[in-house]
């Protein structure tokens, strides 16, 4: 499918033929909305700062693009749409599987629907499992109810493609990066092509840049030990899966963050998670989540399944009923997953849509500078998409400690 859009003015046809050749390989892509992520470190720049592109099937225009909801934008078939995340859907780490240790930077996992012609280990991305190392874990840790793509086999299965993808063993993975690296990928190149592949160089940032090394960015967010925040995240395509909240204090050197700092502070969801549309707060519904605490790395941590239902089986097999009040119906099967009318469902976005918790900041954290980390372990790729923010934190504020 041929993502082409009417593109601002000086960008011109040649971007539109740049859309047609990568759009089959596109992979997930989704960052932080709230609090703003410093992974937008592009948003001042054009076209990021210009209205978001329109395709002519009414969707969001994608690559070079990060849509995200925004209630002050003009109504566009496609919601209230900001380019103000501008590249930051487009950190993450690629080729990555549970148990390995850091990720191949090149793979993108199985695709089911595609047969395979090249033998094992070639790095073709097809009808077969994908596992980037030899001693990474062998069976999956995740419950079955929170399995979100081909979730018909039983673990192990030889039908069960995702078997070693991050999503199955939350957290276990190891990354190229704790803030995501830009375009995911280290450089090399299997197969004339990439998985991920694309980040527009910026003078803010260049391909295979790692997020842990972007400058702070002041957005004025403050908290105070022992509040319950709220935080967001939007995506722009999905491979399923799930995703945690951390922290990392920054250290007085001004070294960059690590994923062993971020592992040492997961954060707790409170309450349920809710879906908002539009950025507008009188659209939010609450939905029944499934939060995972077992098998997952660090241990004892909880993660977030991605409620969004992601349905096009004929390419990724049995998915989940959606979560929210939907609008729309047969969104299921080979043209199903693209989805341009539902509210909560399909294999892109929806654009407009916000993944909407709260989290408790433990009461004992020191006063001083941290580091938001957002870490979605997909199940339909072989990819960890990351973001971070920058955030102030006070002293507790309350006599009586909260956690």
């Amino acid at each position: 499918m041929a993502l082409a859009f009417n593109p601002p003015s000086g960008i011109g046809q040649t971007i539109l033929l740049l859309l047609s050749a990568l759009a089959p390989l596109v992979t997930a892509h989704g960052s932080i909305v709230v609090p703003p992520p410093r992974n937008a470190i592009d948003a001042h720049l054009a076209p990021w700062n210009s209205s978001v592109p329109i395709t002519p099937s009414g969707a969001a225009a994608f690559d070079p693009w990060c849509p995200v909801p925004d209630q002050n934008s003009t109504l566009s078939p496609a919601g209230r749409l900001s380019g103000a995340n501008g590249q930051a859907c487009f950190w993450f780490s690629s080729g990555c599987s549970i148990g390995c240790p850091t990720c191949d930077g090149r793979t993108r996992g199985p695709i089911p629907n595609l047969n395979c012609t090249k033998p094992h280990g070639s790095g073709e991305m097809c009808a077969r499992k994908m596992q980037v190392c030899e001693d990474g874990i062998k069976m999956p840790t995740l419950p079955r109810e929170a399995r979100t793509v081909n979730t018909g086999p039983e673990d192990g299965a030889p039908d069960d493609w995702y078997q070693y993808s991050p999503w199955r063993a939350p957290g276990s993975a190891g990354v190229l990066d704790p803030c995501g690296v830009a375009g995911g990928f280290t450089g090399a190149v299997v197969d004339g092509g990439r998985y991920g592949i694309h980040y527009t160089n910026t003078t803010g940032a260049k391909r295979g840049d790692k997020g842990s090394g972007l400058p702070r960015r002041n957005a004025g967010t403050v908290w105070s030990a022992g509040d319950v925040v709220e935080v967001s995240w939007t995506m722009n395509a999905n491979h399923g899966g799930g995703y945690y909240w951390r922290l990392c204090r920054v250290s007085l050197d001004g070294s960059p963050v690590t994923e062993e700092c971020f592992q040492k502070t997961p954060l707790l969801f409170v309450g349920n998670t809710s879906l908002r549309w539009n950025g507008d707060p009188e659209t939010t519904e609450e939905i029944a989540n499934t939060f995972v605490s077992q098998g997952t790395t660090p241990a004892g941590s909880t993660w977030a399944m991605n409620p969004i239902p992601r349905n096009d089986s004929f390419q990724t097999g049995d998915s989940f009923a959606p979560k929210c009040k939907e609008t729309c119906t047969g969104c299921s099967g080979e043209e199903g997953g693209r989805c341009e009318g539902c509210k909560c469902t399909g294999e892109w976005g929806p654009s407009n849509l916000e993944i909407v918790d709260h989290v408790a900041l433990p009461w004992t954290l020191p006063e001083g500078e941290y580091v938001l980390g957002w870490r979605w372990d997909c199940e339909e790729s072989n990819q960890v998409w990351q973001g971070c923010s920058d955030v102030s934190i006070m002293p507790y504020q309350g006599s009586t400690p909260l956690l």
